[in-house]
């Protein structure tokens, strides 16, 4: 009918080492994509390549480009179906899709000024307008007022921007003359110890060990004043033994119920975020579990291991990013509990 088959970019399959590939409409297939479904490595009797697929009853059909919805399924398994494009300004798609419909775009309230326009690829971006924020780990129902001054006795650390209120600290010159007080009497200190040991030899051997036990604890204090151990540091886990590839997927796959059970429901949709999981496969999770929220999370867990293989530090490390500090520490320990990782920082 005229229509001709559509140019995969390079890379989209498997890499791009495997050059381009060609999907066709209307149940046809091109002989170079055949090629590479042919050649595609095989897991479980699907190609790896899974991701740019997507189950329409009992037959696995390639997905729409990003920009498209699926307007009708192919008939023919591993074929495209009938793409239609979404409405730029209106609906979009991330990226490839077996949605029958795009999602609609983000409409910017009027606290909140247009960062990036929708497009049929790819949601609007919308953030406060100057002189107000939102937290990033809020929901930011309402953009809130900046603090325009600090309180009496402190200064401005950090000015207000769109994610984070003004930020205030004690006055430097007031915090450099209280250090400047403790740390004088401490390097005198250093300074007898050193001259009684070195010049004084009829020192006794027990006055000495004394004395520089004092100097190495004063050396410590002067080279770090104040300085904690700072809890927010992320965990970094290895596994525990010696095993392969495969026991190794299993046991971070079992680590999956860990991140659904101590992450807040309502941090969920954040924490896919910041693992930039796109919203046509957040959309596509709760699709295809409506009645079950745990096995939508553990669905939208997969679906991010199958586009970026990771590991349990890469969602770790998400939960600080988006500051859920304790459900981080909490997974780890059990992890390290368990006997399947040991803490190795």
């Amino acid at each position: 009918e005229g229509k001709s088959c559509i140019l995969l970019p390079r890379g989209a399959a498997n890499g791009p080492e495997r050059g381009e590939h060609w999907i066709c409409p209307h149940g046809q297939t091109h002989p170079l994509l055949l090629l590479h479904l042919l050649a595609a490595p095989i897991t479980n009797g699907l190609p790896l390549s899974s991701d740019l697929y997507y189950q329409e009853g009992n037959i696995r059909c390639l997905r729409c480009p990003a920009g498209t919805f699926v307007e009708k399924p192919c008939t023919k398994p591993d074929t495209i179906g009938e793409c239609s494009s979404c409405h730029t300004g209106s609906t979009y798609s991330e990226g490839p899709t077996g949605l029958d419909h795009c999602l609609t775009c983000l409409r910017c309230r009027d606290d909140q000024e247009e960062v990036r326009p929708c497009t049929a690829t790819q949601n609007a971006e919308c953030r406060c307008k100057k002189g107000t924020y939102c937290p990033i780990d809020h929901p930011c129902e309402v953009c809130l007022t900046c603090t325009e001054k600090c309180p009496p006795g402190q200064e401005l650390q950090f000015p207000c921007n769109s994610t984070s209120d003004s930020q205030c600290g004690p006055a430097e010159s007031g915090s450099w003359i209280v250090w400047l007080w403790l740390v004088l009497p401490l390097l005198l200190l250093v300074l007898i110890v050193v001259v009684l040991c070195k010049c004084r030899k009829q020192c006794k051997d027990d006055l000495c060990c004394v004395l520089s036990f004092l100097s190495s604890c004063v050396s410590k204090i002067t080279e770090n004043p104040g300085r904690e151990e700072n809890p927010l540091i992320p965990v970094q886990l290895a596994f525990a033994r010696e095993m392969d590839r495969e026991e190794q997927e299993t046991i971070f796959r079992q680590t999956w119920d860990l991140f659904v059970e101590h992450v807040p429901m309502e941090k969920w949709a954040q924490f896919m975020r910041s693992l930039r999981l796109s919203d046509n496969t957040v959309w596509e999770a709760k699709e295809n579990n409506r009645d079950n929220a745990r096995e939508q999370n553990i669905a939208m867990l997969r679906a991010w291991y199958q586009q970026n293989p990771g590991d349990v530090n890469d969602l770790l490390a998400s939960l600080h990013d988006i500051n859920l500090h304790t459900p981080a520490r909490t997974i780890a320990s059990i992890l390290v509990q368990k006997g399947d990782y040991v803490e190795i920082n």
